[in-house]
């Protein structure tokens, strides 16, 4: 009886590592929203006009959620005479953006 409380200690130290360590909300988002944004992300829309040429794009930041940056997208691709989506692309970027050699990273992209 008296070992139980050593496995408990062991498990609240684990935990605790956990939090100290690593990055339990980015791991939550990753095991139960791979493809949406997690309850406590936003969502940045990123439109390029032309699939051949991703130097050029168009962006806005602070969605709701991947579907509020399809909405997005698909209105911007008709705006610019493409409904369909045929000539451009998209990516939807989920969470909050991290530095990362210079370049900003996101916990995963969707379309």
């Amino acid at each position: 009886m008296a070992n139980q409380g050593g496995g408990a200690l062991v498990f609240l130290a684990l935990g605790g590592l956990w939090f100290w360590l690593g990055n339990p909300s980015k791991d939550a988002a990753d095991w139960f929203y791979k493809t949406d944004a997690a309850p406590w992300e936003k969502v940045d829309a990123f439109y390029y006009p032309s699939k051949f040429d991703l130097s050029v794009w168009h962006s806005t930041k602070g969605l709701k959620n991947a579907e509020a940056c399809r909405d997005w997208v698909y209105e911007m691709a008709a705006v610019r005479a493409d409904p369909g989506l045929v000539r451009g692309d998209y990516e939807c970027a989920l969470g909050a953006p991290y530095n990362s050699n210079g370049m900003e990273v996101y916990r995963a992209t969707v379309k």
